[in-house]
């Protein structure tokens, strides 16, 4: 028997044990019953979600492939380089959205984790088996998308056909690739990262560097010399160039220049044809984007992505094999246990101190409830279900009820139902009274408290403050001094003084959960409950630690306060610090409702005493022997209705009469008027607005973490495009991409991190919304004003960096603090879109999967990659709504923007020959274009349709579409389904 786990004689316990180590206990079982359905729930968890993420996979891809098919549609591809670079376009948006599909896998793989561990360590299996396990398991669905994504992309843009159809073969080969490669990396890290922060930082680095280097935004030959190196090794790159060669090698653009090329006037279709008379036309186009010509690097580009994917399972194999991440990690400030040892002695004198001294006295309450009735419809079959008949008792101040019964006998649901919690109401028949009045739930609820679980508390406060914010909010009444005492007061009645400088995220370890537990139970004492309702307060615990837990709300229950729990399986001394235990069959019919007696002698006596009922083995829990018994689970012999024998009892007839007593109004308290806590909007809103500062200050690895990925992009775009030459096209382009890249990917990290943080503070805000602690609108002002100030300062360093390292507005302090001004405005607006998914989508990986589509459909109708005048009549709308576009607009007008009417220059069209003849204004000062002599303003503005005017209007849209993102956060908290129920 192993007394430092709190196992105890007749305990099931599943273990595993080695030579080289002691035994280690998994968990601790009370029944056999217990133990297989905890078994079988192990083997069967994860079945339905897997089947759902393929289903959204599978739909993702195809939402986008008919987007990009129908957005780069071409019937007939003519010999024109605007429609040739649509599909160069086509072929870096294929790749990009193929890559990234596979981001939204993370959380799932995340959870994997603590799975895979144990088996490893239990030697189920060796990880090569694992990971190729995984490989082979996923290929089929890579498959299915690469098919479905070339079918329709290929042939809605109107790709070659020609040469026997062999080109479209090797698109798909690339396509299939590269899907299979943005999953391998995916699945590297979902192992070798630790958390979601992390992994977005990392992820942002690899996809920075893999488009900067795709061929797209920067030719080949423009390449830093010291970074041409990944350019080489890039599987994006080597992707598109496959992809080139293939489309343009083919016999669609086998025409000589010669036969097709134009020079002005009319301006030509065709312009790298020029001086290319005997190459075909797509040869040409490949010479002139400095892409490989020759069919045989095809060839090559298929074993680079190859090569990749070797590389990535291999990295796959390493962190499987090398790295194992603890499911819990302590921050904040450790626990002293030596202090916590010292103090055991003075704890039991403090707890006894704190019974019979609390400030704050509670209401007495009495709750009764009869003959409830509850049912749910099930959607297959469309018919009702039972879950509580015909089911009555009550509890008096001072009283500890627990709730017992096997499961699916509707413990939870009566619990919730008498509580007001998750349940549908209108399905809820029966009476509930409180001091014999109809329970007012709008009143009820402040006098009640209900203990969730542990993630819907702020990871980042200490204990001491979760538990004075709590008692901020929800006793307003009371002066500062007032709370502070109470709080104190309330530490030392749950046993937490000890710990109460420690982070909430500290107070989890691998052996006990009884300091969370103590922590939830402690946040909601403090609001002075009268009735304490708990959701089987000892699960995951082991002996001594449930012991403990229930001497606590023992302690609790004789400050005149009404504890009511559910409870599976609870031992012989948990059992004899009850008052009184409402047993549920699996119907939901009540078995026994009455008092405990000493050691459970009341229950058994009552069971035994019914006729041809077994007796209570010596060597059984009396909770097992009622439960089991009521189950009929061991006693297959024995057909009784315990139920019917209940209601046919002299106890039950007892019970009826205790019960008509308190229907008379008044007989054990006044009526419940109570509609509020007290404490006013301002403080309500000042309160969580320092709460949500210094959770923001603590998440080191969200705050300052977003700050190092600002600032290692800045590093990465500066040194890439360091000093570039804007006065050539290349060079032009390069520069307006920089700033494209800049804003998608910096915008898109920023909305992938917004996501598990938003998820994370979701449940927090959940519970708080349950008891009315705080409200929506607060809650969202306190978290974008947290947001702004970290964003602010991030992009300053990366401003900082980036813009002088390219040269872009830094012509003047006005034009540097405009671009970082609106790319703020755009961050922001992003990091809110962000958190909007994660509100609106019920589990994380609906939210990973909704920000790569959107991304990609930003991406493609900014104006960049598709210029306005070619976007179809159809999308128009889409370009108007898109936030990037607007602030691709105000930025690159910011970035090249020259004042050309002043004197020295046009002087306000009064010196015209200016405008190509650089000896009509020396003193001019604004770049020109090299060989054609047309300033860069009016290159990039002609091209770009760029107003220098508008720029007040791209700064006002972007701050709509800030705030039209957080208002659809409020209305999803507030409307969304998946909310309702709290």
């Amino acid at each position: 028997m192993d007394h430092t786990t709190g196992v105890e004689r007749g305990d099931k316990v599943v273990a595993f044990g080695s030579s080289m180590g002691p035994l280690q206990y998994v968990d601790t079982f009370s029944s056999p019953r217990r133990l297989l359905d905890e078994l079988s729930s192990l083997t069967t968890k994860g079945t339905e979600p897997v089947r759902l993420q393929l289903e959204r996979r599978f739909r993702e891809v195809l939402t986008m492939s008919f987007f990009v098919g129908f957005f780069l549609f071409r019937v007939h591809p003519a010999p024109d380089q605007r429609i040739m670079n649509l599909f160069r376009t086509g072929f870096f948006v294929s790749v990009i959205n193929l890559t990234m599909f596979n981001v939204g896998q993370l959380p799932a793989l995340m959870s994997e984790r603590n799975i895979f561990y144990k088996q490893k360590a239990a030697h189920f299996y060796r990880p090569v088996s694992y990971l190729l396990a995984k490989f082979f398991g996923n290929f089929p669905f890579s498959l299915c998308e690469a098919i479905v994504w070339s079918i329709i992309v290929y042939f809605l843009t109107g790709m070659s056909v020609a040469d026997g159809g062999w080109h479209f073969f090797v698109y798909f080969a690339v396509v299939l690739l590269t899907a299979l490669n943005g999953s391998a990396m995916v699945r590297f890290l979902g192992f070798a990262v630790p958390n979601m922060d992390k992994a977005g930082l990392i992820i942002g680095v690899f996809v920075t560097l893999f488009i900067l280097f795709a061929g797209f935004l920067m030719p080949r030959l423009q390449v830093p010399k010291y970074w041409v190196w990944f350019y080489y090794i890039n599987p994006l790159q080597w992707a598109i160039t496959a992809l080139m060669i293939s489309e343009y090698g083919s016999g669609t653009y086998s025409k000589l220049c010669s036969e097709v090329y134009k020079p002005p006037p009319p301006a030509p279709l065709l312009p790298q044809c020029a001086e290319r008379d005997n190459e075909t036309y797509g040869r040409a186009f490949l010479e002139a984007g400095e892409f490989f010509v020759s069919e045989g690097w095809i060839a090559v580009a298929l074993f680079m992505l190859f090569a990749w994917l070797v590389v990535w399972n291999c990295l796959t194999y390493y962190a499987l094999t090398r790295i194992q991440h603890k499911k819990i990690l302590r921050t904040g400030k450790s626990i002293n246990e030596e202090k916590k040892e010292n103090a055991l002695a003075k704890k039991i004198d403090d707890v006894e101190l704190a019974v019979n001294k609390l400030s704050h006295t509670a209401v007495p309450v009495t709750l009764s409830w009869h003959e409830l009735c509850y049912e749910v419809m099930i959607p297959v079959i469309n018919r009702p279900r039972t879950i509580l008949k015909v089911v009555s008792g009550w509890g008096e101040p001072s009283d500890m009820v627990a709730i017992l019964g096997s499961d699916a006998s509707g413990k939870t649901t009566l619990l919730n139902s008498l509580a007001g919690r998750k349940i549908v109401t209108e399905r809820l028949e029966g009476q509930i009274l409180v001091n014999g009045y109809p329970k007012d739930q709008k009143s009820f609820r402040h006098i009640m408290g209900y203990v969730d679980r542990i993630d819907a508390y702020t990871p980042y406060l200490t204990v001491r403050e979760t538990i004075a914010y709590s008692a901020a909010l929800r006793l307003g009444s009371s002066s500062k001094q007032k709370q502070a005492y109470f709080v104190d007061e309330v530490l030392e009645l749950t046993e937490l003084t000890y710990v109460q400088n420690a982070l909430v995220s500290s107070l989890v370890n691998d052996i006990t959960f009884d300091r969370e537990k103590r922590l939830a139970i402690a946040t909601e004492l403090v609001s002075n409950p009268s009735v304490l309702f708990l959701e089987n307060p000892t699960k995951g615990l082991d002996s001594s630690s449930a012991n403990d837990i229930v001497k606590c709300l023992q302690h609790i229950s004789k400050t005149g306060r009404l504890v009511i729990m559910t409870l599976n399986y609870p031992s012989q001394r948990i059992l004899s610090m009850l008052t009184k235990v409402q047993i549920l069959k699996g119907s939901g019919e009540t078995a026994y409702f009455g008092p405990v007696g000493t050691n459970g002698e009341s229950i058994i006596t009552y069971f035994q005493s019914i006729p041809g009922a077994p007796l209570c083995p010596p060597n059984k829990s009396v909770s097992a022997y009622a439960v089991d018994l009521v189950a009929g689970m061991p006693f297959r012999k024995s057909e009784k209705d315990y139920a019917f024998e209940y209601s046919v009892s002299e106890l039950a007839l007892k019970n009826h009469v205790q019960l008509q007593q308190l229907r008379r109004p008044g007989r054990n308290g006044e009526k419940i008027q109570i509609r509020s806590y007290g404490a006013s909007y301002y403080t309500v809103l000042m309160e969580t607005i320092m709460s949500v500062q210094r959770q923001y200050w603590r998440n080191v690895n969200y705050s300052w973490g977003r700050m190092l990925a600002f600032l290692i992009m800045s590093v990465i775009l500066g040194s890439v495009f360091y000093k570039l030459d804007r006065t050539s096209t290349l060079g032009l382009n390069s520069m307006a991409g920089s700033i494209f890249i800049s804003c998608v990917l910096v915008g898109m990290t920023n909305a992938q991190n917004a996501i598990p943080q938003t998820m994370q503070m979701r449940a927090v805000h959940l519970r708080e919304r349950a008891v009315h602690q705080t409200s929506i609108l607060a809650y969202n002002i306190a978290y974008t004003l947290a947001e702004i100030p970290y964003l602010m300062v991030a992009n300053l360093i990366f401003c900082s960096i980036f813009l002088p390292m390219t040269k872009i507005a830094t012509y003047s302090a006005s034009a540097f603090f405009k671009f970082w001004f609106i790319s703020l405005e755009f961050y922001a607006a992003v990091t809110f879109f962000g958190a909007f998914l994660a509100v609106v989508s019920p589990t994380p990986v609906i939210a990973s999967v909704l920000v790569p589509i959107v991304v990609g459909i930003w991406i493609s109708t900014a104006g960049l990659v598709v210029p306005r005048s070619m976007i179809l009549n159809t999308f128009i709308w889409v370009f108007w709504t898109n936030p990037l576009q607007w602030a691709l607009d105000g930025l690159t007008s910011v970035a090249f923007y020259c004042v050309l009417d002043k004197p020295s220059c046009l002087n306000s069209n009064l010196n015209p020959e200016c405008e190509t003849d650089i000896k009509a204004c020396p003193q001019c000062d604004c770049p020109r274009m090299s060989g054609t002599n047309v300033f860069v303003w009016r290159q990039i503005s002609n091209i770009r349709s760029l107003d220098y005017g508008r720029i007040p209007y791209d700064m006002i849209a972007l701050l709509l579409f800030a705030i039209l993102f957080r208002v659809l956060t409020v209305l999803a908290f507030k409307y969304t389904r998946h909310y309702r129920r709290t």
